[in-house]
């Protein structure tokens, strides 16, 4: 992937960016329920990286949770990992979702994000491939993304056209997102339709983690357990032999992407690193849409099953992915 050009020229149409009010009392519980267990936890792992197995025991009681009525789930193999091709009621033929579930590259699984998918289906009116992908440090980043990349083409195989597929991911599932779609513009395989992500990882960096404002208001995240994820990718890259500087999607060469719509929390540690992400898509002439969403908690929209504005996110998510902005 080419770095981004100094000079990208010409008059690009600047990002839209929206802000949307804290409307419930809720918001403010799940905002200190996570720094009172999910930020020590993060912050726990940032001294021990070796405790990412913790993670299996959230996806055993993941397992548990009930879906929505009338969501349909199958098991699917997507060449060296598993997948779940999951649907919503009264989704249409013609359009398909590819997810990316977050979990920092290390833990999460099918099972944590099923029901986030399941809502992401509903709001978008198409079924979803929740993939499954290999994570550190069992394999490099770059395993990851062809794992994303063997969900793509189970998706192409199935008949459905790059115009018929958005992509959505949420926290490091954002940046496997757009490495994602920068593999298949770089490839010229068919590009999807739009990319939607919630409060996605768009640089495995630290200066700009140490620069942000909100580093110390986050809920979950520490400039601490940021170096510790980045110092952990560069290990695994050693410990598989692969050498050499890693080029985060920020910056990249952006041009020739689909519409994009990025959503985050007003007070994030990653706000910052969006909010560039937004302008410098704009000046690769990418239709671009920020929402900021006052006093909400890294990918918030995982509550929509009792948070309003998790459910008017994931709503608006689904109207972009429904009727993306033209592009050009």
């Amino acid at each position: 992937m080419a770095a981004l050009p100094s000079d990208s020229g010409g008059m690009p149409v600047p990002a839209v960016r929206v802000r949307h009010p804290r409307t419930s009392r809720r918001s403010a519980v799940l905002a200190g329920s996570l720094r009172a267990t999910a930020k020590p936890v993060v912050t726990l792992w940032s001294y021990a990286p070796s405790l990412v197995r913790l993670s299996r025991v959230m996806d055993t009681g993941a397992d548990r949770l009930r879906l929505p009525e009338g969501t349909a789930v199958d098991r699917v193999q997507l060449g060296p990992c598993d997948g779940e091709w999951i649907r919503a009621p009264r989704c249409r033929p013609d359009a398909a979702v590819l997810y990316l579930h977050g979990g920092a590259l290390i833990s999460c699984s099918l099972a944590s994000h099923r029901r986030l998918v399941a809502a992401t289906s509903r709001v978008c009116r198409a079924p979803a491939l929740n993939v499954g992908f290999r994570m550190l440090p069992v394999v490099t980043l770059d395993d990851m993304v062809s794992d994303c990349m063997a969900g793509y083409r189970w998706l192409l195989d199935r008949g459905y056209s790059g115009e018929q597929i958005s992509i959505v991911g949420d926290s490091a599932g954002g940046l496997l997102t757009f490495l994602l779609v920068l593999a298949l513009r770089d490839e010229g395989l068919p590009m999807p339709a739009a990319i939607a992500s919630m409060s996605p990882l768009l640089d495995l960096g630290i200066e700009r983690k140490q620069a942000s404002p909100y580093h110390e208001r986050c809920d979950v995240f520490t400039v601490r357990a940021c170096r510790t994820l980045n110092t952990f990718v560069a290990a695994v890259d050693r410990a598989h032999e692969r050498y050499g500087a890693r080029l985060s999607p920020i910056d990249c060469d952006l041009h020739g992407l689909p519409p994009v719509l990025l959503q985050v929390g007003s007070h994030e540690i990653l706000r910052p690193e969006i909010e560039e992400m937004a302008d410098r898509l704009a000046e690769a002439d990418v239709p671009v849409t920020l929402d900021i969403w006052k006093g909400q908690v890294h990918v918030f929209q995982a509550a929509a099953s009792w948070l309003p504005e998790a459910q008017q996110a994931l709503r608006t998510l689904g109207q972009f992915v429904l009727h993306p902005p033209p592009v050009g």
